[in-house]
């Protein structure tokens, strides 16, 4: 009963913790995903950027609409294209100091351990390959 209770405190069964979810870099961006998360669950990705140009373009990896499905985007995407390697979201975004985030609202559509989702690029600029468990 303890082990359930401190993976649960250390997000190892979604929804928090410290280990619930990972932070790529993308060059100057960073994407923050879940690294657990639970089926049918409310999830969020969150790309920060900072000085971002006028026109900011995110490819999400196929892998990653593998497992998630897209419930909304904050801000809204100028256009969105679908292609071999996933789908591309371009940003018009206000130029300038700081910090930007885009926010994607996600649901998890089935359980997968461990399942490999492939690099995202910021800008041009790819992140590390990650992975993601989805418990029932």
């Amino acid at each position: 009963m303890a082990a359930i209770l401190l993976a649960a405190l250390l997000g190892l069964t979604g929804s928090g913790g410290s280990y619930s979810g990972q932070k790529l870099s993308a060059g100057e961006a960073t994407v923050e995903i879940p690294a657990v998360s639970r089926w049918a669950a409310s999830d969020t990705m969150t790309i920060k950027t900072r000085s971002p140009a006028k026109w900011t373009t995110v490819l999400v990896p196929a892998g990653f609409g593998d497992v998630f499905s897209l419930e909304a985007i904050n801000p809204q995407p100028q256009s969105v294209s679908a292609g071999p390697q996933g789908d591309e979201f371009v940003f018009e975004l206000k130029p300038g100091e700081g910090e930007t985030s885009i926010e994607f609202s996600l649901r998890a559509s089935r359980p997968v351990w461990q399942q490999p989702l492939g690099p995202f690029r910021v800008n041009g600029q790819e992140s590390e390959v990650s992975s993601v468990t989805v418990l029932p």
